[in-house]
């Protein structure tokens, strides 16, 4: 009887299990009701709600919606194309390729059971939108949002998910993240569906929420005279006004979070301050890092070089208790401190050890270059030793110059005097060698030399693959870094009346016409375009 008994509880428990493993997500479950509803979640979406979905399936919803909105009249005339697939006969496959909503994958199939991505979805998404009666496609919804991973963004989707979350109708995820390349779920689908269906439903983003705090620039001072500027709450209440005898005018401010580095008495003193607790540390200055996330409180007496006394700093306003010996800025949330001149580690934010290795340093005869993340490059003070440390490794080391790449696993190695080569971190040789100037100056870009007015552009990766992407006239000079959205988007001046925009993928994304001549570089707003006195996408429309 006990057996049974224990036979029933068990068989009890896994049902209920199962249950609750078939129930929805507490995010997602009225958006299923109401989607459900509506009649536009076919029955083999309407389970396994935070499993991923695949192609098909996401067809089976984007058909329903069709239907729905065709029933109502609510569809633009559109002329269907005929389409066929060898790996699949399902008609609501089949409805949306015919309407352009879905491609397929190449050599006439469609992959139905392939996992979609979220920028597939957004794809998806923006052109059944596009079907609907009366649809907005205006520059308004296309306009750029930056997102932190947006350089993963590719090319084909990068409108489409601006669409998406500007019409309100896909989110980001957290930390300002698109995630392209992950999965969706069969919740989020019908979520995301259901704000398609209906705009009521839509959760149209409000623009990013003010800063806590704002500089505030009062004279930019030149010719002799030092820059003036002050700090303001989200309210436009001038800050610190009883701080020292400044009456919160400063020279130069330096913003991360809540801590706010301030520069007084013509350049001579630094201090740093916690504008929710007042915090305050004297002779102190911010280094800024990581997406403004993480930095280092530093010490910074013009009279003398302090090491060994450098805060970790969250833009929370908290700060590490213990003090470190500062190598590296944080890159990416990884940072390496010298800890006895025998040994160096890399921690993360929070200082938990990542990796440690024996390596002697000493600030009298050597100083790190290019120093970011948990990779740097150490020179003696003669300048005749180099050496690369990345990851816990010895990368590299020789009597000429190395620079380690900011966002490759990459090295610009001077092979002799004036001339330069790209390797990888395991030695491997990627480019040929360049003469007078090679540069990164973008992710996985790079600019080299081919005459004294002449510059190549060319993208390459640490696998050795590369192509050219551009080659410009430079009249004033080596050119720097390109201007960037700061995710993955550039903008490079052609010729005299075209900026070209493009990706970190090298792919064109769009080319800016202006009739007289472009006499300036252009720069970014908010993710569009500036190009002298307009304003673009970076798709080349005009805003």
């Amino acid at each position: 009887m006990k057996r049974t008994i224990a036979a029933i509880l068990s068989a009890a428990m896994l049902v209920t299990a199962a249950a609750a493993a078939e129930a929805p997500s507490s995010w997602a479950k009225s958006a299923v009701d109401t989607a459900r509803n509506a009649g536009i979640v076919p029955e083999q979406v309407d389970q396994a709600y935070t499993q991923s979905i695949t192609r098909a399936d996401f067809c089976a919803l984007a058909a329903a919606v069709y239907r729905t909105w065709e029933k109502s009249g609510n569809v633009k005339s559109v002329d269907k194309a005929t389409v066929s697939f060898s790996d699949t006969k399902d008609e609501d496959v089949l409805l949306c390729a015919s309407l352009g909503v879905v491609n397929g994958v190449g050599n006439g199939k469609f992959a139905p059971q392939q996992q979609l991505t979220r920028q597939q979805a957004a794809s998806m998404l923006h052109r059944l939108g596009n079907l609907r009666r009366n649809a907005k496609d205006s520059v308004k919804e296309r306009m750029p949002h930056v997102f932190a991973d947006g350089a993963d963004i590719q090319a084909w989707a990068r409108s489409d998910v601006y669409w998406a979350y500007n019409s309100g109708v896909m989110n980001g995820v957290s930390g300002n993240r698109f995630a392209p390349n992950n999965s969706y779920t069969h919740e989020q689908s019908i979520a995301t569906m259901l704000r398609l269906y209906d705009t009521k439903y839509a959760e149209v983003p409000s623009g990013e929420t003010a800063a806590e705090y704002a500089v505030v620039m009062d004279d930019e001072g030149g010719a002799g005279a030092r820059s003036q500027m002050h700090i303001e709450n989200a309210k436009g209440k001038k800050l610190l006004t009883d701080y020292k005898d400044t009456k919160g005018t400063f020279e130069n401010v330096t913003l991360l979070g809540v801590w706010a580095g301030v520069t007084m008495e013509n350049g001579t003193k630094y201090d740093v301050v916690n504008l929710k607790t007042g915090e305050k540390l004297e002779d102190y200055r911010i280094l800024v890092a990581d997406g403004e996330q993480a930095g280092w409180l530093c010490p910074m007496d013009i009279t003398k070089v302090t090491y060994g006394k450098d805060y970790i700093a969250l833009a929370d306003g908290t700060k590490s208790t213990a003090t470190y010996d500062r190598m590296t800025n944080f890159k990416d949330g990884k940072a390496v401190v010298n800890v006895d001149g025998k040994t160096i580690r890399a921690f993360d934010t929070t200082g938990k050890t990542l990796w440690s290795m024996n390596f002697a340093f000493d600030h009298s005869k050597a100083a790190v270059d290019d120093g970011e993340g948990d990779r740097f490059v150490v020179t003696n003070s003669t300048s005749t030793s180099y050496t690369i440390i990345a990851g816990g490794k010895r990368i590299a080391s020789s009597s000429l110059p190395l620079k380690v790449s900011q966002y490759s696993d990459t090295y610009i190695h001077m092979e002799s005097v004036g001339y330069y080569a790209l390797y990888n971190f395991n030695g491997k040789k990627l480019t040929k060698t360049y003469q007078n100037a090679f540069d990164e100056v973008g992710q996985n870009i790079y600019s080299h030399w081919i005459n004294d007015k002449e510059y190549e552009y060319i993208r390459c990766d640490a696998d050795g693959t590369n192509k050219v992407l551009f080659r410009v006239k430079c009249p004033n000079g080596r050119p720097g870094a390109l201007p960037t959205d700061g995710a993955g988007v550039y903008a490079l001046r052609t010729d005299e009346h075209t900026v070209t925009c493009f990706d970190c993928f090298g792919t064109t994304l769009g080319t800016i016409k202006q009739d007289g001549e472009i006499t300036m570089e252009p720069t970014f707003e908010n993710g569009c375009v500036r190009v002298m006195d307009k304003l673009y996408l970076p798709t080349g429309e005009e805003i």
